[in-house]
C-alpha cells in the first residue's frame, strides 16, 4: 500500500469518519471546509492522488459518488491479559503489538475512527466468569469508560486495585464496589470505591481457537 502524505491521509481519514457517521459521502465543499482549505480545488488535487493510488474512486459527473476502495482495517489492540479469578498481580503486557481485526464484527459497524480508539482487548486467564460464558483463553473486548459511575450494576468490567486486576460483574453499594464472579468457586470481592479503578467495560469476546 502506498504511503500517503499527511494532508492526504488526514483527508482520507476524515472522509471515512464522515461516511461512518452520516452513511453518505461528503461534498467537495464540505471536505474543503473541514480541512481548512480556501478552495475545493486543493481537495480535488488530493482526491486525484488518492484515486491514482487506489484508495478512492468516483463516477465523473455524478455528485457524492466517491467510494472508498481500501477501507481502513478496524484494529483493536490486545494490551495483555487479565485474571478471571481473584484479584491478582497485573499480568505483564506480553504482546502489545498484537491486534484484533474488528472489521467483520457487527458491533463496530458504523463506528468512527475516534470511537474505535476507546476499545481494547485482553486475554483471559482463569474460569471465574465461566457462568457468563467467558472461558480461560478467550479474548475479551472492552470499552474505556471515563465516567465509571455511569456503569450500570451487573455489567462486566476489568477492575483494578493498585497493581491487582480482575474481570468481574460490577455492583455499586453506597461507597463500596462489589466485584462478583460468575463461578461459585470464587469469593465475592468487596472494596472501597476509592480503591478501585475501572479500566474497561466488557462489550464482547472472541472465543479461543481449539
Amino acid at each position: 500500500m502506498t504511503d500517503l502524505s499527511s494532508p492526504k491521509q488526514r483527508l482520507l481519514d476524515w472522509i471515512e469518519d464522515y461516511i461512518d457517521w452520516h452513511h453518505y459521502v461528503p461534498s467537495r465543499e464540505e471536505m474543503a471546509f473541514a480541512m481548512g482549505y480556501a478552495s475545493k480545488d486543493t481537495v480535488q488535487v488530493h482526491l486525484k492522488d488518492l484515486r491514482n493510488a487506489g484508495y478512492v474512486d468516483w463516477e465523473t459527473g455524478r455528485a457524492r459518488s466517491l467510494k472508498i476502495r481500501r477501507p481502513r482495517s478496524r484494529k483493536i489492540p490486545v494490551l495483555g491479559v487479565i485474571a478471571a479469578s481473584g484479584l491478582v498481580e497485573t499480568f505483564p503486557q506480553e504482546t502489545i503489538e498484537e491486534f484484533i481485526d474488528a472489521s467483520t464484527l457487527t458491533y463496530f459497524a458504523g463506528k468512527s475512527r475516534h470511537q474505535m480508539a476507546s476499545y481494547f482487548a485482553l486475554r483471559v486467564r482463569g474460569d471465574s466468569m465461566i457462568g457468563a460464558a467467558i472461558a480461560d483463553g478467550d479474548t475479551v473486548i472492552l470499552r474505556q469508560e471515563l465516567e465509571p459511575r455511569t456503569i450500570k450494576n451487573g455489567e462486566i468490567v476489568a477492575a483494578r486495585c493498585q497493581t491487582q486486576t480482575t474481570l468481574k460483574y460490577l455492583f455499586w453499594s453506597d461507597r463500596k464496589v462489589i466485584l462478583q464472579p460468575a463461578n461459585s468457586s470464587y469469593p465475592v470481592i468487596e472494596k472501597n470505591a476509592d480503591e478501585v479503578d475501572i479500566d474497561g467495560v466488557f462489550v464482547g469476546l472472541i472465543r479461543k481457537l481449539a
